[in-house]
């Protein structure tokens, strides 16, 4: 082909070409551009050729691509670069460059090969934006979700949403509304809620209306709490997952409030009265245990580990070194002190938290605690247990019983003088009877009356209340003190 021909395809592929060819000498002036350079840029190739090839760059970007310029007339590699440049309507475009030299040119000559990336970079950008904020909504959510774990009541969970509101959707503008919601019709202090959307609202469901979401977070004391936001806040689907979770959450806690505030009237009107229910029993025992087993693990971790600790090192003391006959015989004194502490720790401990007793059962734990008892008592203890063979109680059952006997068992040392004590243990027939009877001092039984301050005998009633049994006293002065307990059990 001649010369004709090869000046003709070079004019068809510049005027069709979607990219823009620049040809830019050493002193960084225009030799030549393509058409698209204006469909581009809004810029008539006339107009540019001649000029500084760097003029149009963002001032920023400039003087990077200019150095990247110099390498390239220098190492004679090309080189690829991306940029911003101003439109000749105002507009940010984002360009990259691929420079060329052309080698063994006097001129030192680069060939510039330039591509529209503005639509790849907002989309990078747009990309970059859902990433950071999938993440705050994602901390958003967290955090509320464990800021709620500490509200206890209604009014901190209202505040609490508001804020979040505003923080993650900042034109949102929420309000709580405060109704009085009765057969038919919604009625409060303002007309903020039309007739129509206020009976249609479901708990913790999004209900538009106009440019407001309105939701119903729940009922308290006969009245509905509302939330409005603006619909207007939400941007984008992400958007509306958060507000649905985050509404979801709520809702959540504000049902539990309700219940835990419905749980203390009601423990408020039975406190009132001389006759507890049984769930109530049982709630306040199980507190009681589970305080005495959180008291027993921290003595032992802490107080007996500490006391134990000081023995080694002061009977270490005693068997490294010859001291003074004085000093010798204090610190002995001492260490029989710390042994004998030691020793009342762990039995305290063993008071709070029976050992083993699930393991052993109820039969093999009271033998053992009347063996322990009876090393350091003044009467005699005698026990028999019939048809107990497979006997299964559950955990609260059996610690109930065994906290029982050690009440009967502390009365007996404290209060009733008595040289005897008998306990029976007897199963017939789905009920576990369990007999006491002592040759103390009695009292009148009359007297007895429920209190949570102390177990005591009175205690003992409450705690077989608790596990649905009964419980009969029977004593006179100077005739001991008799108890039949019945407690039905699951064989």
């Amino acid at each position: 082909m001649d010369k004709t021909g090869n000046y003709w395809e070079f004019d068809m592929i510049t005027k069709h070409t979607h990219d823009i060819l620049i040809i830019v000498d050493q002193q960084q002036i225009v030799r030549y551009v393509t058409p698209s350079f204006e469909s581009i840029l809004g810029y008539s190739p006339e107009e540019f050729v001649g000029k500084n090839a760097f003029d149009p760059i963002f001032s920023e970007d400039r003087n990077r691509i200019i150095a990247s310029h110099r390498e390239v007339l220098l190492t004679k590699q090309p080189r690829v670069d991306d940029y911003r440049v101003l439109h000749n309507h105002g507009e940010i475009k984002y360009l990259e460059s691929r420079v060329m030299p052309v080698q063994d040119n006097p001129d030192q000559i680069v060939v510039v090969s330039i591509r529209d990336i503005t639509f790849r970079k907002q989309m990078e950008k747009e990309l970059e934006h859902r990433k950071n904020r999938y993440q705050e909504l994602q901390n958003s959510l967290k955090n509320y979700s464990q800021d709620l774990s500490k509200v206890m009541k209604v009014s901190d969970i209202t505040n609490r949403l508001i804020k979040e509101l505003k923080t993650m959707m900042h034109d949102s503008q929420p309000q709580i509304i405060n109704h009085i919601r009765e057969i038919n019709m919604v009625k409060g202090d303002s007309d903020l809620i039309p007739f129509s959307v206020g009976n249609q609202l479901t708990v913790g469901k999004l209900h538009y209306h106009n440019d407001l979401i309105y939701i119903l977070l729940g009922n308290s004391n006969e009245m509905a709490y509302i939330l409005t936001v603006r619909a207007s806040a939400i941007k984008e689907s992400m958007d509306s997952l958060w507000l649905e979770t985050l509404i979801y959450y709520t809702v959540m806690v504000f049902e539990s409030l309700n219940v835990i505030e419905s749980l203390l009237n009601q423990l408020e009107i039975a406190l009132q009265k001389s006759e507890r229910p049984q769930w109530i029993l049982r709630l306040m025992f199980n507190l009681s245990e589970k305080q005495r087993m959180e008291l027993s693990s921290d003595l032992h971790d802490t107080v007996l580990q500490d006391q134990m600790a000081l023995f080694r090192k002061l009977e270490s003391i005693l068997k490294e070194y010859k001291l003074d006959s004085e000093v010798d015989k204090q610190l002995k004194g001492i260490v029989e002190g710390l042994l004998d502490t030691i020793h009342k720790i762990r039995v305290t401990c063993n008071e709070l938290r029976p050992p083993l007793l699930r393991e052993m059962g109820l039969v093999h734990a009271l033998e053992n605690l009347f063996q322990y008892t009876q090393i350091s008592s003044t009467y005699k203890i005698s026990f028999t247990a019939d048809n107990t063979e497979g006997l299964n109680l559950n955990e609260e059952e059996t610690l109930g019983l065994y906290r029982i006997v050690q009440e009967l068992l502390n009365n007996a040392a404290k209060h009733s003088q008595a040289f005897n004590l008998c306990f029976n243990l007897n199963c017939l027939d789905g009920i576990l009877f369990l007999h006491y009877w002592d040759d103390g001092i009695g009292f009148d039984s009359k007297v007895l009356s429920p209190s949570f301050k102390s177990m005591g005998l009175s205690g003992i009633r409450e705690r077989i209340r608790s596990l649905n049994g009964n419980v009969e006293f029977t004593s006179q002065p100077g005739n001991g003190l008799k108890v039949k307990m019945q407690l039905p059990i699951s064989v």
